[in-house]
C-alpha cells in the first residue's frame, strides 16, 4: 500500500499536474473572493454574461468528444450490459411507469416561482443573451425588451436546455412538460446501467432504478418543470460516464466526465458539494501515471463549473427565506421533521398525506443497516467493495446536509418536498440492497439443476417482486389524479387557474400587470409589476391600453393578501398595501374571481388606465341620526332620519356623474354630481322597524360604472324592535373557537362579497345558539353569509328553529352575495340559530349580520 500511495504522490507532483491543480483551485477561489474584496459588481456582470458562451462551448465540446469516442462507447457498453432478460424487464417496467405518469398525472407547475424563474432566464438567454431573470418585459417584433432584470439565484443549466429547444419548439414553453416526461424513462435506464456497470449486480440495478421511479414525488416532478428531474438524470449520466472513464482511463474520457460533472453542477447550488465524491474516487486512476489526465480533468471541471460558482459567489450570505425565519442552523430539526413527513399515515380519506411511501423509508433504514454490516464484515476480510460504496454515498450527500442546514429543507412546506429528489435515488439504491439479495437467495433456493428452468425461475421471481412494488404505487392512482402532492400549494393553483382562464379566451396579444410578472414572461407573454405601472404617467398608461387594444389585465394574486396565506419559512413577501393603493387609483373592470384556497381569491380585472379622479374625494358619508324639528304650528314636532354627505371631486372630472341615495332599496334622492355638502331626511313613517339600509351610489351613466357605493345602517327601535345582539343567549356551542359579538370569528369587521358590516354575530360551523325570546316578537330578520377572512370552506347550511321546529333552511351556500331571511316567530319562546358544516369544518366562518326581533 505504501509504495502505491508514494507513486500517486509522485505523479501528483508532476509539473503539469501541479499547474492544472493550481489553475483549477484558483478559479473557484478568485470567484468566491471577488465580492469580499470589493468586486461584487464584477461577479454580477460575469454571472449575467459569461454562462451562455461557456454553456455553448461546453455543449459543443461534449458532442465532439463523444463523437470521437462513439465506437469505444459502443464496445464498452456491450461489456457492462446486464443479462438480456433483466434488461428487457427493466425496459418493460420503465415503459409502464412512463405511460402511467403520462396518463394519470397532470402536467403542471408544482414549484411555480422557481420553475418560472428557469423559464424567464431561458427567455432572456434566447432573446438577449443574458443569463439573468427577466422580471418584467415586453415581447415586441420578435424581441424581448426586459425593463427589469436581476441575477438569478437559480443555477442556469435547465434554462440553457430550454434555450436549445426554443428555435424549434417556440417561446411558449409549455413543451417543456413533454421534455421532462421524456427524461423519465431515460433517467431510469441510465440509473439501471450505471449501477449495473459499477456493481455488476443486475438485480440490484433493476430494483434501485425501479424503486426510484416509483416514488410519488419523483413521478410528480417529472410531470412539472422543476430542475430536480434534470438533477437525477445528470447524476445517473455522470455515474455511467464515470465508470466508462474509470475503465478506459484516457484523457478524452476524463475530459468528457469533467464536462458532464460541470453541467451536473448547474442543477442546484448544493450539487457542487457532491462533486467531491467523484473527485476522490477518481484520483487513483487520474494519478496512476504522469500524464495530462489529472490536469485536463481538473481544469475542465473547474472552468465549466464557473456559471454555478458565479451564482454561489454573488449570492453568498443572501437570506433566501425571508419573513421572520432564518434558514440556517435547523439541520437536526429539519431531519426529524422530514422523517415524520415522509412516514405519515394515510389521512382520514385514505389518501396519501404527502407524496412519500412509508414502506420506502423503512426499507431504506433496513438497507442502511445491511450496507453498514456488509461494509464492516467485508473490511475484516479485506474486501472493501461495500465500504467504498458507503464512503462514496457519505461524500456524495454532503450536499444533503447543505440543503437541510442552509435552505430550510423542511418537508412540511410542500414546495420543499422536491428536495427529496436529491436523496431518493441513493435511498432507493440502499433500500434495494437487501431486496436484491433476498430475491437472489429466493431464486437460489428454488433452483434446480436445469439451467433453463433456473433462468425462468429467476425471471418470474424478479417479475413478481417488481410487480408488487409497482402495483403498490399504482394503487394510489386517485391521489395522482388529484395532484395530491401540491393540492395545498396556493401559488401553483393560482397559476394553473390563470392559465386555464387564459386558455378560454380568444387568441390575442395581451399584457398583464401582476405581482410576479416573470411568470408570464416565461410563457412569452408581456408583463410588468404593479409598482412599475404606478410609476408610469397617465399618458403612458393610456398608450399601453391603446397599444394592446384594451387587452391589458390586472391580477390580484397571492402576494396581495395577508400573512395567513403563506408559511413563515417560505420564500414569500406580501405587498397587500401596494395592491390596495393600485386598485384605489386605477380604473379596473372585474372580469373573473377565482377562489383558490385558504384566505384568498385570484381576481382578474381589465385595466383601463389611471382614474382621473381621487377616490377619497368622491363621497364622504356621515352616520345618519334621528332628529326632531318643529312642525308648522310650532306646537308639535316631527321626527325624521337625517343623512349628511359631501361630494368633493372637482367639476371638470365629475360633470357627467350622478348620485343616488336609497333607503331600504327606494330612491329618496337622485341628482347630478355637484361639489358641496348635502343632507336629506327620511320621514319616521318611512322607516322600518329594525335595521334600515341607506346606500349612497355615485355612477357614471356614460358607461354604467359604479364609482362609489357606500352603505350605512340605522336601527329604528321606537316600535319595540330589538337587536338580537342585545339579548343574552341562553346557550351556545360550536366546534371551533367561540362566539364573537359584532365581529367575525377572527376578530375583524364582517366581510361578505367584499362589503363590510359592523353588527351581528361571528360563529364557526357547526354551531348552535339559543335565545329565550318569551313569545314577545312576531318577526325575525337577519342577513347571513360566509365571511371572506378565510376562503377554504366547502360551504355551510343555516337553520332557524322556533321552539325546536325548523322554520327556515338556507340549503347549502358558499361565498358570494349576502343573503337575507325574514321569518314569522309569533308566540315563539325559544329561537335557535344553527350553522351546519358540510363535508368538513375548514374555514366555516359564518356571519349573522344585523339580526333583529320585530314585535
Amino acid at each position: 500500500m505504501k509504495p502505491y500511495i508514494l507513486g500517486l504522490l509522485k505523479n501528483l507532483a508532476h509539473p503539469g499536474t501541479i499547474v492544472g491543480l493550481v489553475i483549477s483551485l484558483a478559479i473557484p477561489f478568485l470567484i468566491y473572493l471577488g465580492p469580499n474584496v470589493g468586486h461584487k459588481d464584477t461577479i454580477r456582470t460575469l454571472d449575467l454574461y459569461l454562462p451562455l458562451p461557456l454553456f455553448i462551448v461546453q455543449f459543443i465540446a461534449g458532442i465532439v468528444l463523444f463523437a470521437t469516442l462513439n465506437k469505444d462507447f459502443r464496445e464498452w457498453i456491450k461489456g457492462i450490459l446486464p443479462e438480456k432478460k433483466i434488461s428487457i424487464l427493466m425496459l418493460a417496467f420503465t415503459a409502464v411507469i412512463t405511460i402511467f405518469a403520462a396518463t394519470q398525472i397532470e402536467a403542471r407547475h408544482r414549484v411555480q416561482s422557481d420553475e418560472s424563474v428557469f423559464m424567464s432566464v431561458a427567455q432572456n438567454m434566447y432573446y438577449n443573451q443574458e443569463s439573468g431573470t427577466c422580471n418584467q418585459g415586453y415581447f415586441e417584433n420578435g424581441n424581448l425588451k426586459c425593463v427589469a432584470t436581476s441575477n438569478s439565484f437559480k443555477t442556469k443549466g435547465l434554462a440553457f436546455l430550454y434555450l436549445l429547444g426554443m428555435p424549434l419548439l417556440g417561446n411558449d414553453l409549455h413543451w417543456i412538460f413533454h421534455m421532462e416526461l421524456l427524461m423519465l424513462p431515460l433517467t431510469v435506464l441510465l440509473m439501471f446501467l450505471a449501477i449495473a456497470a459499477w456493481t455488476r449486480q443486475s438485480l440490484l440495478a433493476f430494483f434501485a432504478a425501479l424503486l426510484t421511479a416509483l416514488q410519488p414525488t419523483v413521478l410528480f416532478q417529472f410531470r412539472a418543470m422543476s430542475v430536480e428531474p434534470l438533477y437525477i438524470f445528470l447524476s445517473a449520466l455522470s455515474l455511467l460516464i464515470f465508470k466508462w472513464a474509470y475503465d478506459r482511463n484516457t484523457v478524452r474520457h476524463w475530459a468528457l466526465l469533467a464536462l458532464s460533472l460541470a453541467f451536473f453542477a448547474q442543477t442546484r447550488q448544493e450539487t457542487a458539494f457532491c462533486l467531491l465524491a467523484f473527485i476522490i474516487f477518481a484520483l487513483p486512476k487520474l494519478l496512476d501515471s504522469k500524464s495530462a489526465k489529472a490536469p485536463t480533468f481538473f481544469v475542465t471541471l473547474s472552468l465549466f463549473s464557473v456559471p454555478a460558482l458565479l451564482t454561489i459567489s454573488y449570492f453568498q450570505g443572501f437570506g433566501f427565506q425571508g419573513g421572520e425565519f432564518e434558514a440556517h442552523g435547523h439541520f437536526l430539526e429539519d431531519l426529524s421533521r422530514n422523517w415524520t413527513e415522509m412516514t405519515k399515515p394515510l389521512n382520514k380519506n385514505g389518501e396519501l398525506e404527502n407524496p412519500f411511501l412509508t414502506y420506502f423509508n423503512y426499507l431504506f433504514v433496513v438497507g442502511a443497516i445491511y450496507l453498514l454490516a456488509r461494509a464492516i464484515l467485508g473490511a475484516t476480510k479485506k474486501n472493501y467493495f461495500y465500504l467504498e460504496i458507503l464512503a462514496f454515498l457519505l461524500l456524495y450527500h454532503i450536499q444533503t446536509y447543505m440543503i437541510l442546514e442552509n435552505v430550510s429543507g423542511d418537508f412540511s412546506i410542500q414546495i420543499n418536498q422536491r428536495y427529496s429528489l436529491v436523496m431518493l435515488p441513493s435511498m432507493a439504491f440502499v433500500g434495494a440492497l437487501p431486496v436484491a439479495h433476498l430475491v437472489q437467495q429466493t431464486i437460489a433456493s428454488m433452483s434446480g439443476k436445469d439451467s433453463k428452468q433456473n433462468a425462468v425461475t429467476a425471471l418470474l421471481v424478479t417479475l413478481v417482486a417488481g410487480a408488487l412494488f409497482t402495483a403498490w404505487t399504482f394503487h394510489y392512482k386517485e391521489d395522482f389524479n388529484k395532484n395530491i402532492m401540491y393540492n395545498r400549494n396556493h401559488l401553483t393553483i393560482e397559476e394553473h387557474e390563470i392559465l386555464g382562464w387564459l386558455a378560454e379566451q380568444p387568441q390575442k396579444d395581451r399584457f398583464f400587470i401582476y405581482g410576479r410578472p416573470w411568470h408570464f414572461i416565461g410563457y412569452g407573454i408581456s408583463s410588468i409589476h404593479y409598482d412599475r405601472a404606478r410609476q408610469m404617467s397617465t399618458e403612458e398608461l393610456k398608450n399601453l391600453v391603446n397599444k394592446y387594444q384594451g387587452e391589458v389585465y390586472y391580477i390580484r394574486g397571492l402576494d396581495c393578501w395577508d400573512s395567513h396565506t403563506y408559511h413563515k419559512k417560505a420564500v414569500e413577501h406580501r405587498i397587500a398595501t401596494t395592491c390596495d393603493i393600485f386598485e384605489r387609483d386605477m380604473d379596473l373592470e372585474g372580469v373573473k374571481n377565482i377562489l383558490i384556497t385558504n384566505n384568498y381569491w385570484v381576481q382578474i380585472a381589465k385595466f383601463n388606465g389611471r382614474k382621473d379622479f381621487n377616490p377619497k374625494n368622491i363621497i364622504v358619508v356621515n352616520e345618519p341620526e334621528l332628529i326632531q324639528s318643529a312642525a308648522g304650528d310650532s306646537l308639535s314636532t316631527t321626527t325624521a332620519l337625517q343623512y349628511n354627505f359631501s361630494l368633493n371631486e372637482k367639476a371638470a372630472v365629475a360633470s357627467h356623474w350622478i348620485y343616488t341615495v336609497q333607503v331600504n332599496g327606494s330612491i329618496v334622492s337622485h341628482a347630478p354630481y355637484t361639489k358641496g355638502n348635502f343632507s336629506g331626511n327620511v320621514k319616521e313613517d318611512q322607516l322600518l322597524p329594525g335595521y334600515n339600509q341607506l346606500e349612497f351610489v355615485v355612477q357614471n351613466p356614460k358607461n354604467g360604472k359604479i364609482i362609489a357605493d357606500i352603505q350605512k345602517f340605522y336601527f329604528y327601535s321606537k316600535t319595540g324592535a330589538v337587536k338580537l345582539t342585545e339579548i343574552p343567549y341562553a346557550s351556545h356551542k360550536q366546534g371551533w373557537g367561540s362566539l364573537h359579538k359584532n365581529e367575525s370569528i377572527e376578530g375583524h369587521n364582517f366581510k361578505v362579497d367584499n362589503k363590510f358590516y359592523n353588527e351581528g354575530f361571528g360563529t364557526h360551523a357547526a354551531s348552535e345558539t339559543v335565545f329565550n325570546i318569551e313569545g314577545k316578537y312576531k318577526t325575525f330578520k337577519m342577513a347571513y353569509g360566509l365571511d371572506e377572512e378565510s376562503l377554504c370552506s366547502d360551504g355551510v347550511q343555516l337553520q332557524v328553529l322556533a321552539d325546536g321546529n325548523e322554520i327556515f333552511n338556507s340549503g347549502s351556500f358558499s361565498y358570494g352575495k349576502l343573503k337575507n331571511l325574514d321569518v314569522n316567530i309569533e308566540n315563539v319562546k325559544v329561537l335557535t340559530l344553527k350553522a351546519l358544516s358540510l363535508k368538513n369544518i375548514d374555514c366555516d366562518h359564518v356571519d349573522f349580520i344585523n339580526p333583529a326581533l320585530i314585535p
